[in-house]
């Protein structure tokens, strides 16, 4: 093996190169082809424990059997003949990672051996405080990520689903801009609080939020709702003239709600509001010079709206600059019990109440297909509220739809008579019989609670083999 240096006078010292190996922080031993220890580091001595007068001089393999080590890996490599490494612990109780190399003369015969020792007590030590500040770090980001659900739930988006999470990522991104949104989806779905929801986490959030309901806007009243007027302007006008909703949005946020409801002949009014960002109030002389945020919403399908004519292609256009559609209630079920649980709360809180739900009704309110949304599972709540005798909600309590959907659901049979009306009756009333003697427990009191003689409920089971097994 040839070795290359710099011809240097240091080099050619046997003691300079001693001196490098006392001042490193590892741990160095030499040894000979017979295991004997030629020198030690101090930094040896501090790793293991091991004094310098215990095993210089003395053979590894007499030091050994002595126990003052459990294993040495220079014998080891003085028998394989090659490199070896591994992690012990020394008398002294520090981890060190110990690699330990033949060295070779140009006859390529072992001459000794090269022990490196390296302290791995405070690396292990320090894996373990990382470990420790990961664990931290992410019960934090799980307390952070509780606290945000907390504060969404005041600006009232309550979710589970990934759909919704998604959703409102993209409502995030798109609150960083002052872009057109047109926020779509079925009626109930929360369209408003999505867009309250941007509007407050805008750099305009301390500016006006306006919301028009343009459906609700008569077409002759279009533009003096909108854009307001000057003093004297028509006849009944104000002698004060009165602001329009754009200009009371200014340097805020305007919600044009129902947008797809406009009528036709005041859309081009609107578009050229929204192309010049001026309005024209009705009997002004000039144009005024709006800074507003602008965000639509609509349950209407505004792509058929405009191959049936039915609204203006380039307002389409002007609007849908950043889409987000929210997924209807019954795409998204796990968000259900979570919202209902939320309204469910707030009820209680209001009125110092405890009223549960029971897990029959849970699953009800799951599978029900909310043709309403999030508005129909508000009012639904409420009035299950309301309704609830005791401090549970059962199915007793559930509306007649909500329970003829469940029904219609559960029938499993394959031939025509399924879609039969007495049969759906029929099922109907197995499921009220079923429940009200899960609940009663006896016969007697389950007649008594449906107000029919126990033989006419005997009978009733005997015919949709209802198992009398549960009954107590």
């Amino acid at each position: 093996m040839s070795i290359t240096y710099i011809n240097n006078e240091y080099l050619k010292n046997p003691k300079f190169f001693l001196k490098v190996l006392d001042s490193s922080p590892d741990g160095f031993l030499l040894s000979d082809n017979k295991g004997n220890v030629l020198y030690v580091n101090d930094a040896y001595v501090s790793v293991t424990g091991i004094k310098k007068d215990e095993i210089l001089g003395k053979n590894l393999k007499e030091l050994q059997e002595k126990k003052i080590f459990n294993k040495s890996v220079s014998l080891m490599v003085l028998e394989k003949k090659e490199t070896i490494s591994m992690i012990h612990r020394y008398v002294s109780g520090k981890d060190a990672l110990t690699t330990a190399s033949p060295i070779f003369n140009e006859e390529n015969e072992i001459v000794g051996v090269v022990n490196n020792t390296r302290n791995v007590t405070e690396l292990v030590s320090l894996r373990k405080e990382l470990e420790k500040v990961k664990e931290l770090s992410e019960k934090y980001s799980d307390e952070l990520q509780k606290l945000r659900k907390e504060q969404l739930k005041h600006e009232g988006l309550v979710y589970k689903s990934e759909a919704m999470a998604k959703t409102l990522e993209l409502a995030l991104r798109a609150a960083e801009y002052d872009s057109t949104v047109l926020i779509t989806g079925e009626s109930g779905t929360g369209k408003e609080v999505i867009a309250k929801f941007i509007h407050s986490h805008s750099n305009r959030k301390d500016g006006p939020f306006i919301r028009v309901n343009c459906s609700a806007i008569p077409s002759e009243l279009f533009e003096s709702e909108l854009f307001g007027y000057v003093p004297g302007s028509f006849t009944g006008a104000s002698v004060k003239g009165k602001k329009g909703m754009f200009e009371l949005a200014d340097g805020g946020t305007i919600l044009l709600d129902e947008v797809g409801e406009l009528d036709l002949s005041v859309q081009p009014k609107l578009l050229r509001a929204l192309q010049e960002m001026e309005i024209h109030p009705v009997g002004a002389e000039k144009p005024v010079k709006i800074d507003v945020r602008v965000l639509a919403a609509t349950n209407v399908n505004l792509e058929e709206a405009v191959e049936k004519g039915q609204f203006r292609r380039d307002l389409f256009f002007r609007l849908n600059v950043f889409p987000i559609e929210i997924p209807p209630l019954r795409d998204r079920k796990e968000d259900i019990l979570e919202i209902a649980s939320y309204f469910l709360e707030k009820l209680n809180r209001k009125y110092k109440k405890n009223i549960t739900i029971s897990s029959e009704v849970k699953e009800i309110l799951t599978n029900y297909s909310w043709p309403g949304n999030v508005r129909e599972l508000e009012n639904l709540i409420e009035y299950l509220f309301i309704v609830n005798p005791s401090n549970q909600i059962t199915i007793e309590q559930l509306p007649t739809w909500v329970l003829t959907e469940h029904v219609a659901n559960g029938l499993e049979c394959e031939d025509e008579n399924c879609s039969r009306l007495d049969y759906m009756l029929s099922m109907y009333e197995k499921n009220i019989i079923i429940h009200a003697l899960k609940k009663h427990k006896t016969v007697k009191e389950t007649a008594e609670f449906l107000n029919i003689h126990p033989s006419t409920l005997f009978r009733k089971m005997k015919r949709y083999n209802i198992d009398t097994d549960f009954i107590g």
